[in-house]
């Protein structure tokens, strides 16, 4: 590997390290305080992963469109505050009507609105789960559980598949993840579930905590793999520009949300 390859990945590297000493405590606090300002980043981080998605996906980028699509978002959201989780999906089933009903965007094609109607729930539903699982008892912990493993994976996963390489696990998707880079992330990630749960969490099965903070890291991987899907689509490198060395909040958004998702069959299922 040449000189100016190494500090460029070095250089690259330290710039994650910096938005992720930034982001860490934010997103941290959202979980443990149960403030308006918590809940408040949280509507916030909505409004810019709608924005990117909408960037990414919309050909016609009137500035009308995007502010419908990220009010009925941040509406969704706000509503599902004020009640229980399934009348929380009712009112996303009704407006992801309206939007395919072209009720809203009426100047756009059926194939923008699909992409819309794409994005309003895979923005909407794990941030309500978010919200949900926060209000139960030991929620914040469990929450904080999932962003570990999370968190962790991601890291690691970078971490190894740099310091060792080798054979790409999916290149047409992604293609700096390596085979040592997943699987030393996903055994990293899950080991330090199965520690923060078997501390915190205070779950007397161990086999079941094994295998479900490995099933949350492996989600992670396919959130990863979701939204890297569908930037290839639109052959788009990065989600956006907000993170330095991550690119937007949906490159970062992508595995927490998929995360959430397992999170939630986990939790009402089990």
């Amino acid at each position: 590997m040449g000189l100016d390859k190494i500090l460029n990945i070095n250089k690259n590297l330290l710039k994650r390290i910096y938005t992720l000493l930034f982001l860490i405590p934010i997103y941290f606090f959202s979980i443990i305080s149960s403030s308006y300002l918590s809940t408040a980043i949280i509507l916030l981080t909505s409004l810019i992963l709608s924005f990117e998605w909408f960037e990414i996906t919309q050909e016609d980028k009137g500035k009308k469109n995007f502010i419908l699509f990220s009010f009925l978002v941040f509406l969704n959201l706000f509503f599902s505050l004020l009640t229980n989780f399934f009348f929380s999906l009712i009112l996303t089933i009704i407006f992801s009507f309206f939007i395919l009903s072209q009720t809203f965007f009426k100047n756009l094609e059926y194939k923008n609105l699909s992409w819309l109607f794409y994005g309003f729930v895979y923005i909407t539903i794990p941030l309500i789960i978010f919200f949900k699982i926060k209000e139960i008892e030991n929620g914040n912990y469990i929450l904080l559980w999932i962003f570990i493993i999370i968190l962790t994976t991601d890291v690691f996963s970078y971490v190894f598949g740099q310091l060792i390489k080798g054979p790409k696990i999916f290149p047409a998707l992604s293609p700096f993840k390596t085979y040592s880079g997943t699987f030393l992330g996903i055994i990293t990630g899950s080991f330090f579930g199965i520690f923060f749960s078997l501390n915190y969490l205070y779950l007397d099965n161990k086999l079941i905590i094994i295998i479900f903070s490995i099933l949350i890291s492996i989600s992670g991987l396919f959130g990863d793999l979701f939204i890297s899907k569908i930037k290839r689509n639109f052959k788009v490198k990065d989600s956006g520009k907000i993170l330095p060395g991550h690119g937007g909040f949906l490159d970062r958004y992508d595995s927490i949300s998929f995360g959430l998702i397992a999170l939630f069959f986990i939790q009402y299922f089990f």
